[in-house]
């Protein structure tokens, strides 16, 4: 079973009262740093000769709440193509370790999987785009 970035750290650390939770960082923020920012390359090749915007990550973020997947709460990053959801959405996760994505991309020409995810993950990749 993989490990998965991000997981909430509460879980391990105690709670103090007037600490707020860690933000998590934006997917360009993540992919600025290696080996994220190699993986990233990787995983949006198919795609990014039609979709440019992909390259740097620095569309629309869309928040998310952490998922529940194999027993652990995982980041899933949403974002927009810049000025127009409806004409690309790309929701992805990497391992804890970084040298592994997957993400679900959806354009008007229907949703391109990326990466070859397990099932859990796959699922859990077109539930967050929608």
């Amino acid at each position: 079973m993989a490990t998965w970035v991000l997981v909430a750290a509460s879980a391990v650390a105690p709670v103090q009262a007037q600490t707020a939770a860690p933000a998590r960082p934006h997917l360009y923020e993540l992919i600025a740093h290696e080996p994220y920012r190699s993986t990233w390359n990787r995983l949006i090749a198919p795609v990014l000769k039609n979709d440019r915007w992909l390259k740097g990550a620095r569309g629309v973020w869309v928040p998310m709440a952490p998922v529940p997947l194999n027993g652990v709460h995982v980041s899933i990053y949403v974002l927009c193509k810049p000025a127009s959801c409806a004409q690309g959405k790309i929701s992805a996760l990497f391992e804890a370790d970084g040298r592994r994505a997957y993400a679900a991309f959806h354009t008007p020409a229907g949703t391109q999987i990326l990466g070859t995810p397990p099932i859990a993950e796959h699922r859990a990749l077109l539930t967050a785009l929608h």
